[in-house]
């Protein structure tokens, strides 16, 4: 007997079409010797310059001590550079090294031909129109259950 649930399949559709784009970039990641958690910290850290660890944790949608790890493989390899503040020794600040900027740079020219054959397919008003519409559904749990956020 199968148990259907008309909500249930949400999830699994969001995390097929997740797959269905992943498979575009994954070459170009593989190629880089990145991860794709690793690219997200990389592209974050271009587009904003430096971040708060915590904020570049909830806006990778990587948890804390998964983070930690990740960025010091970064370091190591010379693509990310931690920073205390000298006024707040608890916080960390995290920015590309010039070598990061160099890899992002050097990926981003392909990530954007990947995304331009992508609206060619899905067309690049459906991408704006889905991207509206998983910003609100990010947004919903706070709606839900604000005290939990």
């Amino acid at each position: 007997m199968s148990i259907h649930s008309k909500h249930a399949s949400i999830n699994i559709s969001l995390i097929q079409a997740r797959e269905a784009l992943m498979v575009q970039f994954r070459p170009i990641l593989n190629n880089a010797g990145i991860t794709e958690q690793q690219w997200r910290i990389i592209r974050l850290l271009a587009e904003n310059g430096t971040l708060d660890f915590q904020d570049l944790a909830a806006q990778a949608c990587i948890l804390r001590p998964s983070l930690t790890g990740i960025l010091t493989r970064l370091e190591k390899t010379g693509l990310v550079v931690r920073l205390k503040p000298s006024n707040d020794q608890r916080r960390v600040y995290l920015k590309l090294t010039g070598d990061g900027e160099k890899l992002h740079g050097s990926i981003r020219a392909e990530v954007d031909e990947r995304y331009d054959a992508i609206e060619g397919v899905f067309s690049k008003d459906k991408l704006h129109k889905l991207q509206e519409l998983l910003a609100e559904l990010a947004g919903i749990g706070q709606r839900l259950d604000p005290e939990a956020y």
